[in-house]
């Protein structure tokens, strides 16, 4: 049974435009993208789970919210594609929440209070395994470059 657990995370970016002129409800867009790097032995890989939201209403972007967040974490058995599948829906939950909390109070201390995010269940056949290539950050053996924090 292979499994991830999360050693460390961190906020890489956070971008954050509200030039919402008064109070009331907004209807926001929201969307995610999560890109799972693993090195080449299965030992360790980096999750980047990236969360925008963005106002339904106004065409010139009164509310945008970004925030990209890093976590590193060890694995076992991460080997072949069918096991990081598994293990790219275990970052996924793992790291929501904390995505979740970020999200939370950056929207309120931007006058947005009471923001909860709606976890996405993640169907690991949906999930496209990439051996790396041009312009990636890999090592000469092909396994991504880990910084540990």
């Amino acid at each position: 049974m292979a499994n991830a657990t999360l050693m460390t995370q961190k906020v890489q970016e956070i971008h954050l435009i509200n030039k919402l002129e008064k109070s009331g409800q907004v209807q926001l867009d929201s969307s995610f993208s999560l890109n799972v790097s693993f090195m080449a032995d299965g030992t360790r890989c980096v999750g980047k789970l990236q969360q925008t939201l963005r106002d339904k209403e106004f065409a010139g972007g009164k509310f945008t919210m970004t925030v990209v967040l890093v976590g590193i974490f060890s694995c076992t058995g991460a080997t072949t594609d069918e096991v990081k599948r598994q293990i790219h829906g275990e970052v996924y939950d793992q790291l929501f929440p904390y995505m979740q909390s970020e999200c939370a109070s950056l929207s309120a201390a931007s006058g947005i209070p009471g923001l909860m995010l709606r976890k996405v269940p993640i169907n690991p056949d949906n999930i496209t395994v990439n051996k790396g290539g041009p312009g990636g950050d890999r090592n000469p053996d092909g396994g991504p470059k880990l910084t540990l924090l």
